[in-house]
């Protein structure tokens, strides 16, 4: 019962969220920002990436991390109840786990965004789905290679944190509820739980393993949701240099990452 409202005040912070005053003129959470001259083709990198990481580490995404974090810690420490309550009392069939897991491959989240792309005008909305797809999978893939946690039942698996599923479930929700507002989260973000839970009944996460993949989804999908005249903007008021490393160890691999506002 713990587990179920820490649950609900999870998806509670969520729902009321930023993307509430969001949802009412379509991308109003941007930040005002100034005129640019005459647009020009902007490059991948204007694009894709530099108005991402902006908006990833605005006040609104540093208090959604902040929130993520507290709420990954009081969760960790009841992993070992919300897994024995699982094995011990099934909540889930096997068949409604099974779609669950179907639907967390990114099925659910390509399948959507293949709707947008054929029938939404506004291209906008594909494009930022699709980015915040590929920037979700890069966050959850790079923390389950960095924190290397084993998966519970001692298995041989070490990627359990974050759940790759919930993250990829959260990011597609996240974009549905930006793009069409409150008709979208309505029906996205409960499959997005769904996803979360058939996790944990198949025993293939620790909660806390869930809940980092919501606010990780919820984050990467909120960055990635601006249009392509709000990106033209972005290359006038905001002056930004970024760093990528590789690095590289006997034990371990990854990417060093600086940003310079």
């Amino acid at each position: 019962m713990r587990f179920i409202f820490l649950s609900l005040s999870f998806f509670s912070l969520i729902l009321n969220s930023p993307l509430t005053s969001a949802d009412e003129k379509n991308r109003s959470s941007l930040p005002t920002l100034a005129e640019p001259s005459p647009e020009r083709v902007l490059s991948f990198r204007e694009f894709h990436v530099d108005p991402f990481l902006f908006r990833a580490f605005d006040r609104t995404s540093i208090l959604t991390l902040v929130a993520g974090g507290l709420s990954v810690g009081v969760t960790n420490r009841q992993d070992d109840s919300i897994q024995s309550q699982w094995i011990n009392h099934q909540k889930m069939s096997v068949d409604m786990a099974h779609a669950g897991d179907l639907l967390g491959t990114g099925l659910w989240g390509l399948s959507a965004m293949g709707l947008q792309y054929a029938f939404d005008s506004d291209e906008n909305n594909w494009i930022s789905h699709a980015r915040a797809l590929v920037w979700s999978t890069l966050a959850s893939s790079s923390m389950k290679v960095t924190f290397r946690r084993q998966r519970p039942g001692n298995s041989d698996s070490y990627h359990s944190f974050p759940s790759g599923h919930t993250t990829t479930a959260f990011a597609t929700a996240t974009s549905l509820a930006y793009s069409y507002g409150w008709k979208g989260a309505a029906w996205a973000y409960p499959v997005a739980i769904w996803v979360g839970l058939s996790r944990l009944s198949d025993n293939v996460h620790w909660g806390s393993d869930v809940v980092a993949g919501a606010f990780i989804g919820f984050w990467t999908a909120r960055a990635s949701y601006y249009s392509r005249s709000q990106a033209q903007s972005l290359k006038y008021e905001k002056n930004m240099d970024y760093t990528w490393t590789p690095v590289i160890h006997s034990d371990y691999y990854g990417v060093n990452y600086s940003l310079n506002f």
